[in-house]
């Protein structure tokens, strides 16, 4: 009797448990790009509390990185690659990134790349008034973002008037989704580039740690921030979902910590 409460006990449990994707679906961890701690990323405009009006226009500054160059590592061969080169991604509030790569305000080295440079943009679309939240960091032409110490910005401004219509704390654990996106070309057949930044924590098995679903199903825990490899995806559309969640598995709170991107595989 006690043999059988407790099968029936483990069963109840079991089923309880995030279902496991299909069994091809593969995410591997990958080493993070070498980097320079040289990267200097800085946003002039706007300022931090800052009120704006439309057209928002953004300038920042990036110090040793080429910028719409190629990025010259092995990993190029291995994904799929944006004919724009080396980015800034610029994601204003939970909206997919846009990458920048042109113009810049100062004239070209000898070489032609683009380093030490500033550029200025507008945002290709109104803002309502308020709050937003702007993050900017740089990418390899593969869409693996840069995690040096001086490479991820994020600031709030306002439009039009300093409204306190988002309740949004930058000094509280948050994740920013980076890759997959509907920008890269993905291919059946070549791995897909999974990639995010963690800010005010650090993930560990049991800390922090970030939960990905694909295609409405649970895949696995992520308790490590580096690159991941996602093989398998058939060709077609599909889901990618990052969650963060606490040591007690608990989403965390905040807007930017339950973020979706629907991809095409081709």
């Amino acid at each position: 009797m006690l043999n059988l409460l407790a099968t029936l006990l483990f069963a109840m449990a079991a089923s309880k448990e995030p279902s496991s994707m299909d069994s091809s679906l593969r995410t591997m961890i990958v080493p993070s790009t070498p980097e320079s701690s040289t990267i200097i990323l800085k946003i002039a405009i706007p300022e931090e509390g800052q009120v704006v009006s439309n057209p928002v226009g953004i300038q920042f500054r990036i110090d040793g990185f080429a910028l719409g160059a190629p990025s010259p590592f092995e990993r190029a061969g291995e994904l799929v690659n944006s004919d724009m080169g080396q980015t800034i991604h610029v994601i204003l509030d939970n909206r997919s990134y846009i990458p920048i790569n042109k113009p810049a305000i100062d004239p070209l080295d000898e070489s032609g790349f683009y380093y030490d440079m500033s550029y200025k943009f507008d945002l290709p679309y109104r803002l309502g008034s308020g709050m937003h939240t702007l993050r900017m960091f740089p990418a390899r032409s593969y869409g693996e973002s840069l995690k040096g110490e001086n490479t991820f910005v994020a600031l709030s401004f306002y439009v039009n008037a300093e409204e306190s219509n988002r309740k949004m704390d930058l000094s509280q654990p948050y994740i920013t989704y980076n890759e997959p996106s509907p920008l890269m070309p993905l291919l059946e057949g070549k791995p897909v580039l999974l990639d995010f930044y963690v800010t005010n924590t650090e993930l560990s098995q049991d800390g922090y740690k970030v939960r990905l679903t694909v295609d409405g199903t649970f895949h696995r825990l992520l308790t490590a921030w580096q690159p991941y490899y996602i093989y398998g995806l058939k060709k077609g559309r599909h889901t990618v979902r990052l969650e963060l969640l606490d040591a007690q598995d608990k989403r965390v709170p905040g807007e930017f910590n339950d973020v979706s991107e629907t991809i095409t595989v081709h």
